[in-house]
């Protein structure tokens, strides 16, 4: 109100235009926050707009110049117009960005200064933070007429004699636009959304606009006179507030600055201008503060932030999890990074075993993240713990707001003064492979943001876990493999002793009989004897030597097998194993029919059964063995049952049994699978199951 009152004393206190329109300007450019102003006329002889008063002056606004080449757009709307304002000027033009080190108008809004029908001016103002609005044109449209009028009154200075009458008249008339700009601005002002208010040089409010009371619930009227220490703003907000207002008042410039506020409504985020006044005397007289609600800014702000910290934070612990191939590693970078992300009192990470047992490999115990050492692991059965179970058999996570409300809930990593819980499950390769479990003392502290972000890092850590496991199978594989190697080498040496040893016993000492003979059977016929006792003895060396050769072939590899195929070589075998080893060996085939399995299956199979039957014999002092061999659609498989002492299966993978690790490679490398049933005492029972299709059908 000031500054109107200011600028229409001006019009009428004012002998020289470029002073008046100078007060105006200022006045006008205080209200509107604004960072430069300028009023340009268009010369008496016609041609563009010059610019006659501007503040500050210099850069793009010169006395006696044309105005910028930037505004020539909006200076033809609004002669078109009457008015109008540009938010991006750097959007719409082009040209220099700056000259003689001055910054150029990012914003602009102009209003014409109309004499009867003829545009004689503008008034213009540049560079408001945030922006020109409808109300700030509104605002300059009133002030454009107060120049309008000054610009009337001094031409009409210049002719009194000319034009006393109607001098008079444009004084009458401009009385009254004076009073419905004051009435105007009044209107304006507390109708805007921002809060206006007045310091005095005691930091006391003189003005306060409407807004102030939609914000704080008491009248503007009962807040005039008080601090901002009266308003009951917290002091924190105050100290920074009032040390604003006493540099602006110290200094004569405009500053801003953002505060938290307090409110009836919850607390809101404001942008504040201040912007120095001056009065008749030199000096700030008072300091206007236009407040702008920013809360939805400031939240779209904090929410970006807080998304960023976030993939950043997911992206280091990817890296992290990632950089080594050990699962203890992993389960414990997993909660190790998980807690910057989602805070809490207590974790673990628990893996499934076999069906639905679950250890605990890794907890945060309040201080760190310790891994636990196979023998430190607590160990229980899921389905035990109907939560758990749903986490392990739906794949979905679970949130409880407070564990105590739960009946009969125990884990073994809880405390008793948890409450908050949330259950997150593992996958790899595509199955929940376990689950890890945070808790927090507040109940109901955790959200579905906070699932969301412990599913992003799940999905993370299952990819490590899975490598994990994918490293530990291979080295596995590996080891499996060189042991199969040795044992290889080693039984390639064993059948090459046997096959030495039964020739050099066997073939050999009856062919140096056959020779033997042979000499004795040169000299009776020399002597003229009856030979015929000697052939026959003879023949019968003969005999057995064809026959131990035969049987050590058919040891390597019996012709039955590539002649007849499997059903009939797996029945020759179980006759001649039951003639050799002195066991009852009882053989049956279902399903075969004349139509031959391919090589590769045949061999695997008969050597699975050869295999375990020379288990049974080494181990297992068994009395009777039964194999079955079924062919059932595209499925062959062999089961091979004994009544001997049995074993635990749980040794198997100790390198001590090669025989069934080699059966193991043979069915893996058929795509088929492997079943070992034992127990001590209760005899053992194998069965391999493969595919009946050809292995490699390129071959």
């Amino acid at each position: 109100m000031a500054a109107l009152l200011e600028a229409a004393h001006a019009v009428h206190e004012k002998r020289v235009f470029g002073e008046a329109a100078g007060a105006i300007l200022g006045a006008c450019k205080s209200l509107l926050a604004a960072e430069a102003g300028f009023v340009a006329v268009r010369p008496s002889s016609g041609g563009a707009f010059e610019v006659a008063v501007a503040d500050p002056a210099g850069g793009e606004l010169e006395t006696r110049r044309g105005l910028p080449a930037r505004l020539e757009q909006l200076v033809v709307h609004v002669c078109a117009a009457g008015a109008g304002f540009d938010n991006d000027l750097d959007g719409r033009t082009a040209g220099p960005r700056a000259r003689a080190g001055h910054p150029v108008a990012s914003n602009a809004l102009l209003a014409s200064i109309v004499l009867g029908d003829e545009i004689a001016g503008l008034l213009g103002f540049l560079d408001k933070l945030g922006g020109f609005s409808s109300s700030d044109l509104r605002l300059a449209e009133v002030f454009a007429e107060m120049t309008a009028v000054a610009m009337l009154e001094r031409r009409a200075l210049n002719g009194l004699e000319r034009a006393r009458s109607a001098l008079a008249g444009e004084l009458r008339a401009s009385t009254g636009r004076r009073k419905q700009a004051e009435e105007s601005f009044q209107a304006l002002v507390e109708n805007l959304p921002d809060v206006v208010a007045r310091y005095d040089s005691d930091l006391r409010l003189v003005y306060v606009s409407a807004a102030a009371e939609r914000l704080t619930g008491r009248p503007a009227r009962e807040l005039v006179g008080r601090s901002n220490l009266e308003l009951g703003i917290s002091a924190e907000v105050v100290a920074a507030y009032d040390a604003a207002l006493r540099r602006v008042f110290s200094s004569g410039r405009p500053e801003s600055f953002e505060s938290a506020v307090a409110t009836r409504d919850g607390t809101r985020h404001f942008e504040t201008r201040l912007v120095p006044e001056s009065g008749s005397e030199e000096g700030v007289s008072s300091v206007l503060s236009v407040a702008r609600d920013v809360t939805d800014r400031w939240h779209a702000h904090e929410a970006e932030r807080r998304a960023r910290s976030v993939a950043d934070a997911l992206r280091e612990a990817t890296v992290a999890l990632t950089r080594s191939f050990d699962r203890e590693t992993v389960l414990t970078t997993l909660l190790d990074r998980l807690r910057p992300i989602v805070p809490f009192d207590r974790g673990s990470v628990m893996l499934l075993e076999e069906a639905l047992r679950v250890s605990v490999r890794a907890v945060f115990d309040g201080a760190r993240v310790v891994p636990l050492a196979p023998e430190a692991r607590a160990q229980f059965d899921g389905n035990e713990h109907p939560v758990v179970r749903d986490i392990l058999t739906s794949g979905t996570p679970v949130l409880i707001p407070d564990i105590r409300e739960v009946p009969d809930w125990s884990l073994p990593a809880d405390r008793a003064s948890e409450a908050s819980w949330m259950g997150v499950p593992l996958f790899t390769r595509g199955t929940v492979a376990g689950l890890f479990a945070l808790s927090k003392r507040e109940p109901g502290y955790f959200n579905q943001d906070h699932v969301r972000l412990a599913e992003a890092m799940s999905s993370q850590a299952s990819v490590a876990v899975e490598n994990a496991v994918l490293f530990e199978q291979m080295q596995a594989s590996a080891s499996r493999m060189r042991s199969l190697s040795r044992r290889l080498v080693e039984v390639q040496e064993s059948e090459r002793r046997q096959i030495a040893r039964e020739l050099h016993d066997e073939a050999g000492q009856a062919l140096a009989s056959l020779r033997y003979g042979l000499r004795l059977l040169e000299r009776e016929v020399d002597l003229g004897g009856d030979v015929t006792a000697r052939v026959a003895e003879l023949l019968q060396r003969t005999d057995s030597v064809i026959e131990g050769l035969q049987r050590l072939a058919a040891h390597l590899r019996p012709a039955s097998l590539d002649h007849l195929g499997l059903e009939a070589a797996l029945r020759q075998y179980a006759q001649s194993a039951a003639a050799e080893f002195g066991l009852a060996v009882h053989f049956k085939a279902r399903g075969f029919t004349g139509e031959r399995l391919p090589a590769a299956v045949e061999t695997a199979l008969y050597r699975i059964v050869q295999e375990a039957v020379t288990n049974v014999v080494r181990h297992s002092r068994a009395r009777q063995v039964d194999v079955l061999a079924e062919r059932r659609g595209d499925r062959v498989r062999v089961m091979i049952e004994d009544d001997g002492v049995g074993f635990a299966p749980g040794q198997v993978d100790r390198g001590s049994h090669f025989g069934l690790l080699g059966m193991k490679e043979r069915v893996e490398a058929l795509d088929g699978s492997l079943l070992v049933e034992s127990s001590p005492s209760s005899g053992t029972t194998i069965v391999a199951e493969v595919s009946s299709a050809d292995p490699n059908p390129d071959r």
